[in-house]
Parts: C-alpha cells; structure tokens; sequence
C-alpha cells in the first residue's frame, strides 16, 4: 500500500512484529479491514535475518523450543521448514577461576555444587507455580517477592560462586539483564509462561531454543507480510494517537493520517510510552511504560572454513564469566559446509562491548575462542555482530524486564484495553512471554479483544 493519508480501516496496528502481523492476519480472517503502520522499512521488528557470504545470520530472533507450538504451527502454515539445533558433543566452562575445562571435567570437579544449583532451580519451579502468568501480582507472597531483586535471592540461596556463577549467566541468557536488576517475582513469572526451569535453560530436547527455521527466521514475518501487503505501510512512524470511545486517528511523521474503530499498539511497552496520546493516557499507564525498559544484547557470528571444534568433540557452546561473550552455540547453517560460532553479549556485556569499535570486540571476542576452541578460532572466513539498543525502531532486546515493586503496583496497566487502545508485543504475553510464541500468543489476544468488542 502506497499512500494512506485519510486511510480508513476497521483497526489500526501499530508495529508490524511477529504480534502486530499475527493480530492484523486474525482480524482479517474475522472479516475486518486492518491497517498495520510500520515505523521502520523492514517488517519483523526483533526478527531480523541478514545475509553474510550467502548464509542467512539471525541477528535476532533465532529458535523456537518443543513447546512452542504455535510457531510450529506458522511455520508449517506457511511453508517454512525446520532443523534442529546442532547439539552434540561437550560445552566448555570457564567459571569463577576455573580456566577452560571441558564439559566431563567440569561436571566431575563440581558435581556437589551442580547438585545443590539443581535443588535451587526446582524450588524455583515450585515457587513458579504460584504465579498466575495473567495476574501475577495475585500471588500469594507477591508482596514480598516483588520487593526484592532475583539477584537478591540467588545470593540468599548459599550457592558456591561456580554455581552462583552458572546460574546468573544462565538467567542473563534469557533476560538479558543482571538479575539485580529484575524483580523475583518477575523471574518467577517468566519461568511460569515457560513451564519449568529447564525449557527456559535447556538447550537439548525439552528446551527453549531446539529448532531453527529454514532460510532463516525472517521466512515468517516475510510471509506473513506477503499475506497483507494491502494492509501494510512501511516507513510510517505513529507519532499520535486520537482516541474516543469508538474511533481512532492516527498521526504518522509527515502529517500522513490514519482512522480506525479500535488500534492494537503492538510494540514493546517503553516504545508504546513514546507515542503521543490524546486524551494522554492516564498516569497509572505512564508510569508503568516507564518502568518497563527494554533489555540489552547483541551477537557476535564467526564463519570458518568448517565446524573444525565437532571434530574435537565439541559441541560449539561455550559459558564464560570471563567474556566478552558469556554463552556461544554451533549455529552452522543445514545444507552449507562452513563452520559458524554464535556469540552472546547480554546485558552489561551488551551495554559495554556494545560501545567498543567493531574491531577490538572482534579481537576480544576471537580471543575468547582461541582459549576455547584452540588457534583455529583465529582464523574466520567473516564476521558480522549486531547490537540493539542502538535500533531506533527497537531501542533493546530481547525483551522488557520489571524492577522491583513494579508488577504488584503498576502490573494490571500491561494489557488491560484503554477505551479504543488494545496492546500487544511479546512482553504482554501470558505464554513464553519474550519469545516468539509469546509474541503470536499476545497478537491473537488482542486481536480477540477486538473482534469481540467489534461484533457484539
């Protein structure tokens, strides 16, 4: 769709993510006429799939686990295949002093210490199950979970500082913050929309990040959108909102207009708290969009000429509190012969190297194979990283994260409709929230909101 000034719709969509095009896609099955509004030139939002030497980079989001049928069932809905996950062999530790030591050592030397970090991360799930993903500040210990920080907790817990180590590195992996930055009921609630501790930190059969998609993760926002190219504008950053009881105006850059019955926001919270409103929201939402900032992360990808660490029995991971890079993966591409390595850099790690030129992350980073993998980590065909604070459209992944205090006293504003305005994005969701089968979670939500208020 080229121009839009004046466009008429049934329900504006602001942001065209793997939410605000599942939300569009179901609302046009219901009969009504969608118009997603897209600030950036691309769809897919923190989805972005690149390519380096003919093999697809997932600078974003990459896996889906075993229980993410929803994507599974995208996926298979429009045709795009998947693989699993390369993970065969030993991961490589470097915690807390140890030096190097391959997977076997390590959980030989510290197997009392693993043993105790188990009993901590089961007592994290059963503490979980009093969380109602929903409404989370209902818990009965809210309160006092609310009031401190994950990090608080673990501290508490007597953990030596190779399994406190582990565990923090593990957390960060999927918040993409230190967790003294989150609250435990935060930490809690993200472990209920996902089960149990395990799929969130497994990376084996039963995890959160098993399966890749063919061609890369892009396929699916691609396709969704080749779906609703009538519906979609690119380049259109809303700026405005005006609503009433039953009608929207929407205000992008460059006076262009848009008017609606009903808008899904699907973006992440803090972008949603850009965005100007008129009436202005009420403060109560204002002060939770404040609260509710976006994490920080970025990866590092290294091409080789092969995969010369499986030949070593290795299995391409790597967990490090020596950096810059805390975890790694085989992410070597189905069908191709090249060796790919995928470092993380989350939270301070992201924040810091973030900052750092191009080259001496590099640098850093290779050193950090070479002690893992051995000299032939010194040697790649390319690379590329991506980092997304920086991403005007994004501004941080993978998600957002609630400090202390913030679910039990501004938690009910995160997806509760404002007269016309419904939200959606992955940090909204009641089901692996953060991850893509969260996202299309919350796009269905909301979209049923609609539709149901549309056809009473």
């Amino acid at each position: 769709m080229s121009g839009m000034t004046g466009h008429e719709a049934d329900v504006v969509v602001v942001g065209a993510g793997l939410s605000g095009l599942i939300a569009a896609r179901t609302l046009l099955g219901a009969g009504l006429t969608p118009l997603i509004l897209e600030a950036d030139t691309r769809v897919g939002g923190r989805i972005l799939t690149e390519d380096l030497g003919g093999l697809p980079m997932e600078l974003g989001a990459q896996w889906i686990g075993d229980t993410h049928h929803r994507m599974f069932a995208l996926a298979a809905e429009l045709g795009v295949e998947t693989y699993p996950q390369f993970d065969d062999g030993e991961t490589t530790y470097e915690l807390a002093g140890t030096g190097v030591l391959r997977g076997n050592e390590f959980h030989d030397r510290f197997a009392g210490e693993l043993a105790e970090l188990e009993k901590v991360l089961r007592r994290l799930d059963g503490l979980a199950t009093e969380v109602d993903p929903a409404t989370p500040w209902t818990a009965p210990h809210a309160a006092e979970w609310d009031a401190i920080t994950a990090g608080a907790w673990y501290d508490a817990q007597g953990l030596s500082p190779v399994a406190r180590t582990l565990l923090e590195i593990c957390t960060v992996g999927i918040l993409a913050v230190p967790t003294v930055e989150v609250s435990f009921l935060h930490l809690l609630f993200t472990i209920q929309t996902c089960g149990v501790t395990s799929e969130l930190f497994a990376e084996s059969e039963g995890g959160a990040q098993t399966t890749r998609f063919v061609g890369g993760t892009a396929e699916i926002p691609k396709r969704l959108a080749a779906m609703l190219t009538e519906h979609l504008v690119l380049d259109a950053p809303v700026q405005l909102i005006e609503h009433g009881s039953d009608s929207v105006t929407v205000h992008c850059r460059g006076g262009r207009t848009a008017r609606g019955r009903r808008i899904i926001v699907a973006v992440s919270p803090m972008l949603a708290g850009r965005i100007m409103y008129d009436p202005p929201l009420s403060g109560y939402r204002d002060q939770l969009t404040q609260r509710m900032p976006n994490s920080a992360a970025m990866k590092a990808f290294f091409v080789y000429d092969e995969p010369f660490w499986r030949a070593d029995g290795l299995n391409g991971q790597l967990i490090s509190d020596v950096g810059p890079a805390r975890m790694s993966n085989d992410t070597c591409i189905r069908g191709d012969d090249r060796g790919v390595i995928l470092l993380f850099l989350e939270g301070e790690q992201a924040r810091t190297h973030g900052h750092w030129s191009e080259e001496e992350r590099r640098a850093a980073l290779t050193a950090e194979l070479v002690r893992h993998f051995g000299e032939r980590a010194a040697h790649p065909q390319l690379y590329v990283d991506g980092e997304w604070g920086s991403r005007q459209w994004t501004r941080g992944c993978y998600n957002a994260n609630c400090g202390p205090l913030v679910w039990t006293t501004y938690g009910a504003a995160l997806a509760e409709p404002i007269g016309p305005i419904h939200w959606a994005s992955t940090d909204t969701a009641t089901e692996w929230s953060a991850y893509m089968e969260g996202a299309v979670q919350a796009g269905e939500r909301a979209a049923a909101e609609v539709i149901e208020a549309l056809t009473k």
